[in-house]
């Protein structure tokens, strides 16, 4: 078959390099579409909480405190355990959430895996599949969602006592078992959702491991340290990995009561390396109740510093330029103190009888007293004298004679403060 008279024109135009160039442009088109673009995110302008899977009522109304506070991420541990009893109905449960935290400002980033006693049978070939039958499952529901800022594939890789317990020529060999199986689970959820962001929640930067940060799209760390030598190094470090890596770097879990690491002190080394920041956790409640948390079931706060430092405020420690409270500056110690010694001063015609003592005017010193010692910060904020006061208010049957003691202690406490005698 003789070619026309068009193909025989096309032919003499198009030399063979410019067939070259053509299918060189045709081929990046194609690679163009099939390749999705990842979204772009500042990940310094996060400020996020840690917050599990909660009923829709409870959710509402408690990332509507966190809305007070400007918060708009949460980070949630998955449950394999619950995703291979109830299957389908998990992962509705996990979408709906996700779904819920869009529509009142919160990006979601769900964990897949969790180092955190780790059961060392997951990790092992053998189980792969049922590792990636789970993973598949979340990523496919989540890929597509609005709500999803990016999937952390592994939380504290090696924080377990699968690495700590174990003898220490053991360690090294282990710890590739965990990376070799995070890098699988990296690349599989990549290969399914090609256009999600992927982070994994090292330990610390200390634990950054270089084959898979160089995977992975953000490099998140944690930091609980006890002391400002140890958190600046930690940040460095982070920040070392991500200039290196050229990737972006946060912080997606911090603060610890209970390990000299607050929640204030924390969030400042954030703004200070312009990260992003999770802060472990929302609310005030469960086993961790006594270490970590911002708000109470109702909306009242543990610590007026952390809420400061979330709007990036901080308390000054420079002992050169801090400024003593003077509650007596006005005169109003000498005043509570008197309030107080009049309504301790109650008696019969004949004898003193504490039972004679007016309960109203005993707690109106009081709270005189207990506002100037708060408003100085004078007294411990975890024991409040105004909490109690409030209890004794409460109590139609509250003991005048405890009343009277407390006041006595208020008192004294006043007059060490001011240094009056």
């Amino acid at each position: 078959m003789k070619d026309t008279p068009m193909q025989l024109k096309v032919a003499r135009i198009l030399s063979p390099a410019c067939i070259v160039l053509l299918t060189c442009a045709l081929l990046t088109a194609c690679s163009t579409v099939a390749r999705a673009e990842k979204p772009k995110i500042d990940c310094s302008q996060i400020r996020g909480v840690c917050y599990p899977i909660t009923p829709r009522d409870q959710a509402i109304k408690e990332l509507g405190y966190g809305k007070r506070v400007n918060l708009n991420a949460v980070r949630f541990w998955l449950s394999r355990p619950s995703f291979q009893k109830y299957g389908d109905q998990y992962i509705q449960q996990v979408v709906d959430f996700v779904r819920l935290c869009d529509e009142h400002g919160y990006k979601s980033m769900p964990i897949l895996f969790n180092g955190n006693m780790l059961d060392p049978k997951t990790i092992e070939p053998e189980a792969y599949e049922q590792a990636d039958a789970f993973a598949t499952a979340i990523v496919n529901a989540l890929k597509d969602e609005p709500g999803l800022l990016m999937f952390d594939v592994m939380n504290e890789p090696l924080c377990s006592p699968y690495i700590s317990a174990a003898p220490q020529e053991e360690r090294q060999a282990r710890a590739e078992k965990i990376w070799t199986f995070l890098r699988r689970e990296i690349e599989l959820v990549q290969k399914l959702a090609p256009d999600a962001l992927t982070t994994v929640g090292y330990t610390t930067a200390w634990e950054i491991e270089e084959s898979t940060a160089k995977m992975i799209d953000v490099v998140s760390f944690h930091d609980y340290s006890d002391r400002r030598e140890h958190m600046d190094n930690n940040f460095k470090l982070a920040k070392e990995w991500g200039e290196k890596l050229s990737k972006q770097v946060m912080n997606t879990e911090t603060g610890c009561l209970a390990r000299a690491n607050p929640y204030e002190l924390a969030l400042q080394r954030c703004n200070q390396f312009g990260m992003g920041w999770f802060v472990f956790e929302l609310m005030i409640h469960g086993r961790c109740v006594d270490e970590h948390g911002i708000f109470y079931p109702d909306g009242t706060i543990r610590d007026a510093a952390t809420i400061a430092a979330m709007f990036g405020c901080y308390r000054n420690r420079d002992s050169r330029t801090v400024v003593p409270t003077n509650p007596n500056r006005e005169g109003k110690v000498d005043q509570a103190l008197n309030l107080l010694r009049s309504a301790l001063k109650e008696y019969t015609s004949d004898a003193f009888d504490y039972r004679r003592s007016d309960k109203k005017a005993l707690l109106d010193a009081c709270e005189v007293a207990a506002n100037l010692l708060e408003a100085c910060e004078l007294t411990p904020m975890s024991e409040l004298p105004t909490t109690q006061i409030e209890a004794f208010r409460r109590d139609d049957n509250a003991d005048l004679w405890e009343i009277r003691q407390f006041a006595y202690e208020l008192a004294k406490r006043l007059q060490e403060v001011a240094q009056i005698f």
